[in-house]
């Protein structure tokens, strides 16, 4: 096995440990990627509740206006904060993208649905704001994306088309979707997590799996091989049944690891940023160049 594969795995496992440790950690990995990165407009109410509120991050000026990608983050549906995945946007805006990450409400403050209706009404709120800053964000690229509970949030959201309806959006709306390690189909609810969350809602509502998905829009589902939080079968039946799928299995790579992966600082993994930049540029393609690119 090459050094550099041996090096990456090594990197992630060491950080994958410090995520699982505890939200401190996980602030601690952000500030060594992130920097003294801070968001262009920090803490905009989207809703009436303290935790309704999103972060906006923006490329360069020479690459507006760019398409805007909405970033949820996971913990389980009861825990979370947008500051600490300053290093996710770090990588998105590095390819030229705008991106928006909000908190949303949090079990036991609420349950199913409501954590998935803040998203819906953060995507919303996101569109609204690319629509009256043509100069900043492109509106008609839209991309949503999240990692394990996030990325179930991002695909809920839009396999269950009633909570874009209630917020004024369609499918239609969204250029494509990036799911990392996302629970798709984890009916019934054996864990703790799911089963607080959940409570007894019933399986053709809470399951991505069991929406009618014909319509939706291009989805990219990365899960690692070595997942033992959110089992692979996830990303693969979703991809089965989606007709716009493409499923990438990460070797090697636990759950933390796909978003672990878009570190920019020694953890950075090609396997997961290179199908990302694939299928972004597919579904949102950048119009203004990338410095260095052929004119």
């Amino acid at each position: 096995m090459p050094r550099p594969k041996l090096f990456i795995i090594a990197a992630n496992a060491l950080l994958a440990t410090f995520l699982l440790a505890g939200c401190d950690k996980l602030g601690a990995f952000n500030s060594l990627q992130a920097g003294d990165l801070t968001p262009d407009l920090a803490d905009i109410p989207y809703g009436p509740d303290p935790r309704q509120k999103m972060d906006i991050y923006l490329p360069p000026a020479h690459l507006r206006p760019a398409p805007l990608i909405v970033w949820f983050y996971g913990g389980s549906w009861d825990s979370g904060e947008k500051r600490k995945y300053a290093f996710v946007a770090k990588r998105f805006i590095e390819m030229g993208y705008g991106v928006a990450i909000p908190d949303y409400r949090l079990v036991p403050a609420v349950h199913y649905p409501a954590f998935v209706a803040d998203g819906a009404r953060a995507v919303a709120f996101a569109h609204q704001y690319a629509i009256s800053h043509p100069n900043e964000i492109d509106d008609k690229k839209l991309v949503l994306a999240g990692h394990s509970a996030g990325a179930y949030n991002a695909v809920q959201l839009v396999a269950n088309p009633a909570f874009l309806h209630n917020v004024g959006m369609a499918r239609d709306d969204i250029a494509g979707i990036i799911g990392l390690s996302g629970p798709y189909d984890f009916y019934p609810y054996d864990v703790t997590a799911t089963q607080i969350a959940f409570g007894d809602t019933a399986a053709k509502d809470s399951q991505p799996v069991n929406q009618d998905l014909h319509d939706m829009p291009p989805l990219l589902l990365i899960t690692g091989e070595d997942d033992h939080t959110v089992f692979p079968r996830n990303s693969i039946r979703l991809a089965a049944l989606a007709p716009h799928a493409t499923l990438v299995k990460i070797p090697d790579t636990g759950h933390v690891g796909t978003v672990v992966g878009l570190g920019t600082f020694l953890t950075g993994d090609r396997r997961i940023t290179t199908p990302i930049k694939t299928f972004l540029h597919d579904v949102a393609p950048i119009d203004a160049p990338m410095p260095g690119a052929p004119q």
